[in-house]
């Protein structure tokens, strides 16, 4: 390794800031145990072999996306009221404890559907409390400097996760079962909870304690009056809205279009969550970003122009290399947007800001879900995949005229 790569190495946040590494290590370990505890979760259901089978599987994955939509808003405010470390732990371990009852239940033979749902209902409730909290400490655990480089590294947890349950969550799933799975999980939150205990610093509330509904209202009226960040914040759930039917439209692909088998649906997620991983971890090394809106403007419009051409491609390697490009682009799109709203948004309204763009991107996908659906039954498979992917370049467009976001000279110029 030569002199300027360790010195790089050496500046990055995770060699940095040891506390920021602690978060990272609880996400990255608690979101490989979701990703077992989702596996198990559709395969226990599946497996029932019951007619309404398919119907509960996606009964249950709104179930675990509805709490999120509705609940996100009012975490947001608690984030910003209460101390962070302590929201973060206490939703790590209510977590273990509603996953380690459905073990429980499972292995007492006494797990219902109903008992399901409202287990998941409750588990996924304080997803947005855990997330709303690192988002808004981030700053805190790097600094201003390397909070570009902490959002690239936050963003590539997930995928690191997905690329690392779907290699080997099915053959855990077969050597432990459901149970096990499901025990793995409550495991992790428990691990990932030990990890932020571990916190040196300090990351007390953020926001006044006065008036519960006031700190409420309160964000929605200052994301109101910043129509920069407002527009930002519409452009984000829209994208969602187009690529949110790619976990659709792969299946689709294989069956359709290649007549191929189940591996390659796995090659082509992989493929996908690898471009995004890869370039996440690269982007991690950045402290800012020069140009921001021709910069989102030019990945939005490759995302769509890519998708697009999937329409028409029948060749599996540059199936591979166009999902690949595909994941870089939402990458670029993720980072260089979380880290402007990273600067922008004052301390005191980040638990809610992040709450309420989860909460967005989140609302559409079931909505996305439903519409293309829908539009698959009178579209063919091409027809559907151009149709998003002639969206997503029309979204980008508009990226060009909006009002700037101009309060961090670096980033927003």
């Amino acid at each position: 390794m030569n002199a300027t790569a360790g010195a790089r190495l050496m500046d990055h946040p995770l060699f940095l800031f040891p506390d920021f590494r602690r978060v990272f290590a609880a996400r990255l370990i608690s979101a490989v145990g979701d990703k077992f505890y989702t596996i198990a979760l559709a395969w226990w259901i599946i497996s029932q072999g019951t007619n309404e089978s398919k119907f509960h599987l996606g009964l249950l994955m709104a179930f675990n996306l509805l709490p999120v939509v509705l609940f996100g808003p009012f975490m947001g405010t608690l984030v910003d009221r209460l101390d962070k470390k302590r929201c973060m732990i206490a939703a790590d371990l209510l977590r273990a404890m509603f996953v380690g009852i459905l073990a429980v239940l499972l292995h007492l033979d006494a797990l219902s559907l109903p008992l399901l749902y409202l287990l998941c209902f409750a588990t996924s409730v304080l997803v947005p409390l855990f997330e709303s909290s690192v988002s808004s400490s981030l700053v805190s655990l790097t600094d201003e400097v390397h909070v570009s480089g902490a959002v690239a590294l936050d963003s590539m947890v997930i995928q690191i996760a997905n690329i690392l349950g779907a290699a080997i969550g099915a053959i855990f799933l077969a050597a432990v079962g459901s149970m096990g799975a499901f025990l793995l999980n409550a495991a992790s939150f428990l691990v990932s909870a030990l990890f932020v205990f571990r916190i040196r610093i300090g990351l007390p509330r953020s926001g006044s304690t006065e008036d519960y509904g006031a700190n409420f209202r309160e964000g929605f009226s200052y994301l109101w009056s910043q129509k920069p960040i407002l527009w930002l914040l519409a452009a984000f759930a829209f994208l969602n809205f187009t690529a949110a039917p790619l976990s659709l439209m792969i299946p689709m692909i294989v069956q359709f279009q290649l007549n191929d088998s189940v591996s390659t649906v796995a090659l082509f997620e992989a493929f996908l969550a690898t471009g995004t991983g890869v370039l996440t971890f690269i982007l991690s090394f950045r402290q800012s970003y020069r140009n921001i809106y021709p910069l989102l403007f030019g990945a939005i419009f490759l995302m769509g122009a890519v998708l697009g051409g999937l329409s028409i491609t029948y060749c599996k390697p540059v199936i591979c290399a166009q999902l690949l490009a595909v994941g870089m682009a939402l990458a670029l799109v993720d980072t260089v947007a979380l880290s402007l709203f990273q600067h922008v948004v004052p301390p005191d309204m980040k638990g809610r800001f992040f709450a309420l763009l989860t909460t967005t991107c989140f609302a559409v996908i079931p909505l996305s879900f439903l519409v293309n659906g829908i539009l698959s039954q009178v579209l063919t498979v091409s027809e559907l995949i151009f149709m998003n992917g002639v969206l997503t370049m029309l979204l980008a467009v508009p990226l060009l005229f909006v009002p700037r976001i101009a309060d961090h000279l670096r980033l927003a110029r």
